[in-house]
């Protein structure tokens, strides 16, 4: 089972000055790699809060938790190394690599990402039934899903990773994805699908804002709550759903004290007023729709139109910078797509939330996150979670390492996982 950790019971215990219960608490957090507990045993070593004061141990922690992200407290760290001696020093290296080995989930470096480049492609996609029930309440959602396609195309077992709310539409989406087909390939491959489940005029934007705010999940989640973060990135994913607008995220962004869900709001509709145009860039616009600078500019070579600078978008406007864009397979007789492009901090999305969550003990956040993050799969992997080690399994006997992935999929079937069995079958 995974580790049972929770960093409310943590700070609940440090803030009663409940040092023991805190350390304790607080321990069982770093192997997530929660920069936040590591800093917070830091600061208890180099205090001696409820410890005997170590400023090398203290100063260990400090370093890590600065490695695995904490923000700003690179100048506390240089503080504290230069009242040190350099035996002293080494010692701090020493422990940094000791808890450095307790860390299971390292800060991620990069977004991971399968191979699709040889994967079957869709021949047949059935559109998911909208739930009577679900649409009597003017219930939206979304259903995230991983499946097993066989080498005649058929989809085999399917698993759901993801879904909000929980259970209403994820019958209709299994069985949907049931009669989907695929080109026949010979081979088996694991694919990934999220179905969307949306009444006509789409996410209620001011609705899910509501529910935040009712339910005090921003704020719940800046403090540190996994409940809150949890379910803030599900409804963080909703707003998503069918968001019309260019979002990029800038990691440079910090989080803000309010959520403003304004960036997901559907803008009002723009059109170029110039022909020809090949390509894609980011503008930025004048009250009257003139292009007066070029921020990004990606313009094809048989583009008829290449300097955007004076020409103008027409419409209603409501924004200052926006995306346009146009392939070159795209009929000449189409004009390009325009929408309201937007810079969003981490904290407006899905992951970023279930990420934190997951460090934070959630285990439900912990399963989401290792369908999308190699680290979280490690981890549930080492933990002999079931389910990771059943579709790891899998995708590793579809990669050629039979004997591993075998051995993790008769592991998962000992702890009596179903779809492990309907797996098996599929793939030997």
């Amino acid at each position: 089972m995974p580790l049972s950790a929770d960093w409310n019971t943590a700070m609940t215990a440090y803030d009663k000055q409940d040092y023991a219960v805190a350390k304790t608490e607080f321990e069982r957090l770093v192997p997530f790699g929660n920069e936040e507990a590591i800093f917070n045993l830091g600061a208890m070593y180099h205090l001696g809060e409820g410890v005997p004061q170590d400023s090398i141990l203290g100063l260990a922690h400090f370093m890590l938790a600065a490695e695995l992200g904490k923000p700003n407290i690179s100048h506390v760290v240089t503080g504290l190394q230069q009242n040190l001696t350099a035996s002293q020093l080494a010692l701090v290296d020493t422990q940094l690599q000791r808890i450095r080995q307790q860390v299971k989930v390292p800060m991620l470096t990069s977004i991971d990402d399968n191979d699709k480049t040889k994967a079957p492609q869709a021949v047949k996609r059935v559109q998911a039934k909208y739930p009577a029930a679900a649409a009597a309440k003017g219930q939206f959602g979304y259903v995230a899903m991983r499946f097993l396609v066989d080498g005649k195309g058929n989809v085999q077992t399917i698993n759901v990773v993801d879904s909000f709310p929980n259970n209403v539409f994820d019958r209709e989406a299994i069985r949907a994805v049931s009669r989907w087909k695929y080109e026949a390939s010979g081979k088996s491959h694991i694919f990934s699908a999220e179905l969307n489940f949306i009444l006509e005029g789409g996410v209620n934007v001011a609705k899910v804002d509501d529910l935040i705010q009712q339910h005090q999940l921003w704020q719940g989640a800046l403090i540190g709550s996994p409940q809150h973060q949890f379910m803030l990135g599900h409804l963080l994913r909703l707003v998503n759903i069918q968001n019309s607008n260019y979002i990029s995220i800038d990691r440079d962004m910090p989080i803000t004290a309010e959520l403003d869900l304004s960036v997901f709001k559907p803008m009002n509709k723009l059109e170029v007023d110039f022909s020809g145009f090949v390509g894609y860039a980011v503008v930025r616009i004048a009250d009257d729709g003139t292009i007066v600078e070029q921020i990004y500019a990606d313009i094809d070579p048989s583009s008829q139109v290449q300097n955007l600078l004076g020409l103008k978008l027409k419409g209603k406007i409501d924004h200052d910078v926006y995306q346009i864009m146009k392939y070159s397979h795209v009929s000449a007789h189409r004009a390009p797509w325009v929408s309201a492009s937007f810079k969003m901090p981490q904290s407006y999305s899905a992951r970023f939330w279930w990420d934190k969550a997951a460090k934070n003990g959630s285990n439900e956040a912990q399963r989401i996150m290792a369908a999308y993050d190699k680290r979280w799969e490690q981890y549930l992997l080492e933990q002999e979670d079931a389910e990771a080690m059943a579709w790891v399994g899998s995708r590793l006997l579809l990669e050629g390492q039979r004997a591993k992935g075998l051995a993790l999929l008769d592991a998962a079937i000992a702890k009596q996982y179903q779809p492990a069995k309907e797996l098996k079958k599929q793939l030997l």
